[in-house]
């Protein structure tokens, strides 16, 4: 199934603490999952274990999808994107 993502970094548990925090306060019941580049391993982003696995097993190519409204993403998780390198 074809989706937009966005593309995550979250280097300490810290930022992962926090991201999932940022997720659990957005005032939707909206459905959102982690995945890996391939979109083989998925968790909950809601689920502080699941954030932890990603981030630690898949740091570089963790994404995060809304199930729910595709391609709507709060602005409170835009700290967390990997932005590209600029030369």
């Amino acid at each position: 199934m074809n989706h937009v993502r966005a593309h995550l970094r979250m280097m300490t548990n810290e930022e992962v603490g926090e991201f999932v925090a940022t997720l659990n306060r957005d005032g939707t019941t909206d459905k959102y999952i982690l995945e890996d580049f391939t979109g083989e391993h998925r968790v909950s982003a809601r689920s502080l274990i699941g954030a932890i696995y990603m981030a630690v097993d898949h740091n570089n190519d963790t994404y995060l999808v809304n199930e729910t409204n595709d391609g709507v993403f709060p602005s409170s998780i835009d700290k967390f994107r990997a932005l590209a390198a600029v030369d």
